[in-house]
């Protein structure tokens, strides 16, 4: 009968699953050739069968990724190792599920997922991944870490939630927050995402590990953790099952998702105990959690594999007939279907009401502010400026600020780019004929800090807001503008983040952060937290207006479109029109302003209807309807 190390194992992986399995199979692959077999590899598809050849794969992503012409036959399935990682309850455990229950041998790196499959009927067992030695960039040493808190998974709102709650304990220091969407594969490094020995080192420059399972479902994610503590990322997790032999308080931190962010703040004010469970945890995956222990699992699977073929009866012999050379067959990604198309195709009642209400909406203010041009031009000026504070020589941000009707919010605004970290800066704020005390509120709270350059323009006549951005632009100095709303705050370290992100890139004519959007009750989620990719804006905006960009760039776009049938998309059409030059923008993955959600706010208006919106800018920009922007 035929022994493991007389066997030869193939690696089938898809070409587009994502790295965060090939890892895994690749971690597996180097213990197995370190034990003597020989181990090849496959792409999007299973080579011929051989008495001497196993496979070993992930299923969901297999079948997932890969042309149903190219699954595994029932031959090949029964000569398969199958690795589940999936959590239970989700659309890919049971589809992993699925195949198992016809495969060879089936292994799962999480003993809760061990538990529905076998509730399945499902012969699975248990593959502790165990310490890796290509995972470790570490290597026990002291060493200073530059970041100070990471995470690394999809976007989940309960996931956003704890992070935006993390914003307040994050005060002068860093994080790196590499967010990606959810059911999106991701096959390799590009886009900031971080993938096999670039993430391996970037945890050992990480301090501490937040980890927010993307359900309630208490599943433990192994590979995340593992890999940080492999590298002295100290983890903090939501409360987990099948969490053994590791040990909370000794190996790794847990805590009730409510209560997540708080613990965050304690443990960065506490690093004598931080630095004590950073060395337990990586000491005992070393001795008690070692390679050989998942070498062994993998073994017996294969001769559970092996054992079962040789014990198959016999069939008769065939003919001899050429066999086919297995073909990869890869499915291509499918393209999620435009927003604006919802648009061109629905024929309710319902749209043309609201596309009216909204009109009428707009139009009323039009008439409002070309009513009060005519009574500006009566008076001595339609545009009066007030200097505060000193002349900043050379700044190297101004602050674009526009305020309409925000009395009880802008001085919030103001403060919050006084305090800033970064020391030359200016702020232009354009006063758009607002009819409260915002003008009032922006004098008093500059006579609170005098320390702060701020030109203060105020307009008789109400222009709108891209035209008073666009005005505020031919105010300011700097070469670096960053865009600020009167109802949303940058944070001290934000600007400063931001400037250092365009003195790396200086190809990027802009840059943008994540922002931490909140209500009267508290942090709400996250915003712009995916990179720059123009092709994502076929689907939509994705990026708030709070960037810093490049002067030369926003002139040569000609600025903030004015089009009224635009009003609430100008952001919009502002990230279409750099893309359509072809612009690079650079993403810094740290938290750098804050969003104020209001039922008030501009973006509540414009919500009402998107049917002009999507008219003006598919005719602005027909790449829109294109395969590619």
């Amino acid at each position: 009968m035929a022994r493991a190390s007389d066997t030869r194992v193939c690696i089938v992986s898809a070409s587009r699953q994502n790295v965060f399995f090939s890892e895994i199979l690749e971690a597996f692959g180097g213990m197995l050739e370190g034990a003597g077999i020989t181990v090849e590899q496959s792409l999007d598809c299973f080579p011929n069968p051989a008495e001497d050849l196993v496979y070993l794969f992930v299923p969901h992503e297999i079948h997932g990724l890969v042309h149903e012409l190219a699954h595994p036959s029932p031959a090949q399935l029964a000569r398969s190792i199958v690795v589940c990682t999936e959590q239970p309850g989700t659309q890919w455990f049971d589809l992993s599920a699925a195949v198992a229950a016809r495969a060879g041998a089936v292994l799962d790196i999480n003993a809760l997922g061990v538990l529905e499959l076998c509730a399945r009927g499902v012969a699975a067992e248990h593959l502790p991944i165990g310490y890796v030695p290509e995972w470790d960039a570490w290597g026990g040493e002291e060493r200073d870490r530059s970041i100070d808190l990471v995470f690394l998974g999809g976007y989940a709102e309960r996931r956003g939630r704890v992070l935006a709650g993390c914003v307040p304990h994050l005060e002068g220091r860093r994080a790196a927050i590499k967010l990606t969407e959810t059911g999106v594969p991701h096959a390799g490094e590009g886009g900031g995402y971080w993938s096999r020995d670039q993430k391996w080192q970037m945890l050992a420059d990480c301090n501490l590990l937040l980890n927010v399972h993307r359900s309630a479902v208490p599943y433990m994610e192994w590979h995340r953790v593992l890999g940080a503590q492999m590298n002295g990322c100290v983890v903090i997790t939501e409360h987990s099952v099948g969490i053994d032999p590791l040990v909370p308080g000794e190996h790794y931190f847990s805590a009730d998702y409510w209560q997540l962010s708080a613990v965050v703040g304690a443990l960065l004010e506490d690093p004598a105990r931080v630095e004590a469970v950073r060395r337990s945890a990586y000491d005992f995956l070393r001795q008690e959690m070692p390679a050989e222990q998942t070498l062994d699992r993998l073994l017996a699977a294969i001769e559970r594999v092996v054992r079962k073929g040789s014990t198959t009866t016999a069939l008769p012999v065939p003919v001899p007939v050429p066999v086919p050379v297995p073909v990869p067959m890869a499915v291509a990604a499918e393209a999620p279907t435009p927003p604006w198309r919802e648009y061109a195709e629905y024929a309710g009642q319902e749209l043309p009401m609201r596309l009216g209400m909204k009109n009428v909406i707009v139009r009323m203010g039009n008439l409002e502010r070309q009513f009060q041009e005519l009574l500006g031009r009566q008076g001595e000026d339609t545009e009066a400026i007030v200097r505060f504070g000193p002349t900043v020589e050379e700044p190297k941000v101004s602050v674009v600020l526009t305020v309409h009707n925000y009395a009880d919010y802008v001085g919030d605004a103001i403060r919050s780019v006084a305090f800033s970290s970064l020391r030359e800066v200016e702020v232009i704020a354009v006063d758009d004929a607002s009819s409260d005390d915002s003008v009032a509120a922006v004098e008093a709270c500059c006579r609170q800090l005098p320390w702060l350059s701020l030109t203060h323009v105020r307009l008789a006549g109400n222009r709108g807001l891209p035209a008073a951005r666009n005005l505020a632009a031919t105010h300011a100095r700097a070469e670096l503008l960053f865009i600020l709303d009167a109802d949303n705050e940058v944070l001290p370290s934000g600007l400063e983040r931001l400037v250092e992100a365009l003195e790396r890139s200086p190809e990027a004519a802009f840059a943008f952060g994540i922002v931490q959007s909140f209500n009267s009750q508290g942090p709400v989620e996250l915003m712009n937290w995916l990179p720059w990719e123009p092709a994502r804006l076929r689907q939509g905006n994705y990026i708030d207006a709070m960037a810093m960009l490049r002067r030369p760039a926003l002139e040569a776009i000609g600025g903030y479109s004015t089009d009224p049938a635009l009003y609430g998309w100008e952001d919009y059409a502002l990230w279409l029109a750099m893309a359509e030059k072809g612009y690079e923008g650079a993403h810094v993955a740290d938290f750098v302003a804050r969003y104020r959600k209001s039922a008030h706010s501009m973006i509540g208006l414009s919500n009402i209807d998107h049917t002009a919106a999507w008219g003006a800018l598919l005719r602005r920009f027909p790449q829109l309807s294109a395969e590619e922007v």
